[in-house]
């Protein structure tokens, strides 16, 4: 499934990355082993896998944190990566309330997190922008150096920082979600999308995938 995902035409000009198994096998097993700290959830809506997301501190991503460097020290901070896969589901408001709920899962997760941080292309406007609806503000606009290409080039570092209304909780920093966390609904809308720990059968393929495939 992540596989398609990252080859679809709206998800492959940002999170530009191998999508063949080896190459999905070699960069997401770690996590689904346990072995690598980055939290990846599938994003569910009325039962339906639309969107991938990704939860980590960046004290565990030292390369990250330093290619940041020249946006500010994030010291205390947390970050974030998303992308919408199912292609249906762009244009209906779901990218704000995902980041809603992947923040305010970054607050209970790691009690000592003071910011959520996320870098997204300058060209990719549809994603700085449902940061901005998700009440993230723009620290730092410039060129980032990365030996991810997903992560290379002109871009915008988004913050949103932990408030009185999000204090932090004593639970533990590395938690495996049991249970969906919901979205916060907004306005009118109907009841938003659910985070759950990806499995393995969704970040590793069993087989061969279409050959052809953000923030990041």
């Amino acid at each position: 499934m992540l596989s398609q995902w990252l080859s679809q035409p709206h998800v492959e000009p940002w999170w530009r990355e191998d999508y063949d198994t080896e190459s999905i096998e070699r960069r997401y097993g770690p996590s689904v082993d346990g072995t690598d700290r980055t939290q990846m959830l599938i994003v569910e809506r009325d039962g339906s896998p639309v969107a991938f997301v990704q939860l980590y501190l960046l004290d565990d991503n030292p390369d990250w944190k330093r290619a940041l460097a020249s946006a500010g020290a994030y010291d205390d901070a947390a970050g974030i990566d998303y992308l919408i896969g199912d292609e249906g589901a762009i244009g209906k408001g779901l990218g704000p309330q995902i980041i809603d709920s992947l923040t305010e899962m970054a607050w209970q997760c790691y009690p000592g997190v003071l910011e959520v941080v996320a870098a997204v292309q300058q060209d990719n406007r549809r994603s700085w922008r449902a940061l901005e609806k998700a009440g993230f503000d723009r620290a730092w606009t410039g060129d980032i150096r990365s030996e991810d290409p997903s992560d290379n080039g002109p871009s915008y570092v988004y913050v949103r920082r932990r408030t009185a209304a999000a204090p932090a909780q004593a639970v533990p920093a590395q938690p495996v979600p049991a249970q969906p966390v919901p979205a916060q609904p907004a306005g009118n809308r109907p009841a938003g999308p659910q985070l759950a720990a990806a499995k393995p059968s969704e970040a590793q393929p069993a087989g061969p995938q279409p050959a052809k495939a953000s923030n990041r």
